[in-house]
């Protein structure tokens, strides 16, 4: 069923954990009713990959909508506009787990000799967004099973078996892809989303050194001019805002984290001063970051879905 082309956007930001490839988002607090009265796309920085246990509703992969119910998954690459609606029943609770995975670095770490292979892989999984059943792709639905296994119970030797089932479900998503890989990879994708891929994914590993315009647009293999005015025509805001915003969302979780100064966490998150992260914290926050820092749980859980809206809709 066509959908209504979305006027807005959200951006959702998640900060990977430290050592790890994998942020997993478990357990009875997904139960929940999904997206009601809610019009909007979302999209995030990393792959995404969600587990529907129970319930029926509505799966939204940008202009394609699917009927959801159990044993029913998604996967969806970073930046693609995206969202899961409830069934229309008063109280109809979904159950769904995610995984939220920093496919290019594992595989940039596990890949270090087969480069070649790392980018084949990388450019199939981000190529388009899927929904499946577990019935009809049982081997891809039971290795996303094992996953969760492992980071829930996270027995003896379970990293080492992770990345083992990582690239086993990296590779069953990649055969996902109909086609003939050599003509795929030589295709030129002429999305603006796609053209400043690149600078996102470089932005989200190197927030906390200094960034320059110049090294994004190279990242992009696009001159200054050109990928300042895509970057905002796809994100409505400037590259440096983004930069601000992926490093207040640092410095956000490294608060609620750990015991470190306000100047130490503004450091760590990237900016040359304390005065510069403090005017950039309460432009996104709308506090301080000591008022921040004394909220209650409830005050900060509203500030953590602090999001940016994109007004143009997506191209």
């Amino acid at each position: 069923m066509a959908r209504k082309k979305q006027e807005k956007l959200e951006f959702r930001y998640y900060e990977m954990p430290q050592g790890s490839y994998v942020l997993p988002l478990l357990g009875e607090h997904w139960k929940r009713v999904y997206g009601r009265d809610i019009e909007i796309l979302h999209f995030h920085n990393y792959l995404e990959i969600g587990y529907c246990y129970d319930g029926e509703g509505t799966l939204i992969l940008d202009d394609r909508e699917y009927p959801y119910f159990g044993n029913t998954f998604s996967v969806i690459p970073p930046n693609y506009p995206h969202n899961t609606i409830s069934g229309p029943e008063k109280n109809s609770l979904s159950f769904w787990e995610y995984l939220f995975v920093d496919a290019e670095g594992f595989l940039r770490d596990v890949c270090q000799d087969k480069p070649r292979l790392a980018q084949d892989l990388l450019k199939r999984l981000y190529k388009e967004a899927h929904f499946l059943t577990f019935e009809g792709n049982p081997v891809l639905g039971s290795v996303i099973q094992d996953i969760i296994h492992e980071l829930r119970f996270q027995d003896e030797y379970y990293r080492t078996k992770l990345k083992g089932l990582l690239m086993t479900m990296f590779v069953e998503i990649a055969r996902l892809s109909h086609g003939d890989l050599t003509q795929r990879l030589i295709e030129e994708d002429k999305s603006s989303q796609a053209k400043i891929s690149n600078a996102l994914h470089y932005i989200g590993k190197h927030y906390g050194e200094p960034i320059h315009i110049e090294t994004l647009a190279r990242q992009c293999s696009l001159s200054e001019t050109h990928f300042r005015r895509i970057f905002r025509d796809v994100m409505n805001m400037a590259p440096m805002e983004y930069v601000n915003f992926v490093r207040i969302q640092t410095a956000c979780s490294l608060m609620e984290r750990t015991d470190a100064s306000i100047e130490e966490i503004a450091m760590k998150a990237g900016f040359i001063s304390l005065s510069t992260f403090n005017r950039n914290f309460r432009k996104i926050m709308q506090m301080s970051p000591h008022q921040w820092r004394r909220s209650p749980d409830s005050q900060k859980d509203r500030l953590r879905s602090y999001h940016v809206r994109l007004e143009d809709g997506w191209e």
